[in-house]
């Protein structure tokens, strides 16, 4: 993102921030209430258009793309409420989404579908839950759900709002880990309100206030930042 704008009624929400995002690696946005991080989301999930500035991802500007169309390029997301179709089973919520057409993956046969949803519900942990709704299982099994859903079309970026939210601290820990192992491969983007939190996940930290990117930089440099000591500690 190059000198991202974006005024709602009026109101300027973000002034002119600059991003980047690694090809692999969680990058994690945060910041106090109101200070632009679910405007940014938004912005980079193509639900909300910049006033100004631009938006480019692996060399294409996409500053205008609506979001089916991110997702056509290998951008996925999730929300911060669990978005599932909660009277099907969990193997038919990843039927439906491993069998979306995806462009960069061209048609697939029978096999491969069923081989990835295999594939997608071992890594997720929730093979031994296939056969129960989605709405039966616990809510950190939710999450884990939702980011496989996001992981169908095989994404080069996920996009994850607030993935932490709700969960108690043994499932935050799970989440923790998923979310190391699938940074490995790909980039994550994700909003995090809690310091804490993101300090022990991100590889790298965008630290938004009052619309602007005031600093980025890894766990340790952000955790050493004057300002942001000021913004969190007072």
């Amino acid at each position: 993102m190059r000198s991202v704008r974006l005024s709602l009624g009026g109101v300027d929400i973000l002034r002119g921030v600059d991003l980047d995002v690694a090809p692999t690696g969680c990058h994690v946005l945060i910041g106090p209430n109101g200070a632009g991080k679910t405007s940014l989301f938004n912005v980079a999930s193509g639900q909300y258009k910049p006033t100004s500035g631009s938006v480019h991802f692996d060399g294409q500007d996409i500053t205008r793309f609506a979001p089916h169309q991110r997702a056509q390029r290998r951008i996925a997301r999730t929300f911060q409420v669990a978005s599932l179709f909660r009277e099907l089973s969990v193997e038919d919520n990843l039927r439906l989404a491993v069998q979306a057409p995806a462009p960069h993956l061209g048609k697939r046969t029978a096999a491969e579908v069923q081989d990835h949803m295999a594939s997608l519900l071992e890594t997720s942990g929730l093979q031994a839950k296939r056969h129960m709704t989605a709405g039966q299982l616990a809510y950190g099994e939710q999450r884990q759900l939702e980011i496989a859903l996001g992981l169908a079309n095989q994404p080069a970026l996920l996009l994850m709002d607030e993935p932490m939210a709700g969960l108690t601290a043994q499932e935050r820990q799970v989440l923790a880990r998923r979310l190391d192992d699938l940074s490995q491969n790909i980039a994550v983007l994700m909003v995090e309100h809690h310091l804490e939190d993101a300090l022990a996940i991100a590889d790298q930290i965008t630290v938004l206030y009052l619309g602007e990117a005031i600093f980025s930089g890894t766990a340790d440099e952000v955790r050493a930042h004057p300002l942001v000591q000021k913004i969190y500690l007072g």
